[in-house]
């Protein structure tokens, strides 16, 4: 099964510090960065794999960092009886 690794930039969602001790993001839709990431993956025939996600923060900037498969069709077995 082909698989690739991604790292993906969020634009518009960094960090902003409110105080000393704590820094606060823009709110953002998780779930339209998900159809963002199928869509950019879906012409290669390569599946998000949902579980794989990670949300990590890198000098103060959101990345999504990840896993996609390539979609390989199912393959059927006949099985041949000799009587």
């Amino acid at each position: 099964m082909e698989s690739k690794i991604f790292s993906y930039k969020v634009d518009g969602v960094a960090l902003e510090p409110v105080d000393d001790q704590l820094s606060v993001s823009p709110v953002f839709d998780r779930k339209e960065l998900l159809i963002k990431l199928k869509d950019f993956f879906k012409d290669d025939d390569y599946k998000l794999d949902e579980r794989s996600l990670d949300y990590k923060i890198k000098d103060g900037q959101l990345y999504i960092e990840g896993v996609v498969t390539k979609h390989v069709e199912a393959k059927s077995i006949g099985f041949m009886t000799g009587k």
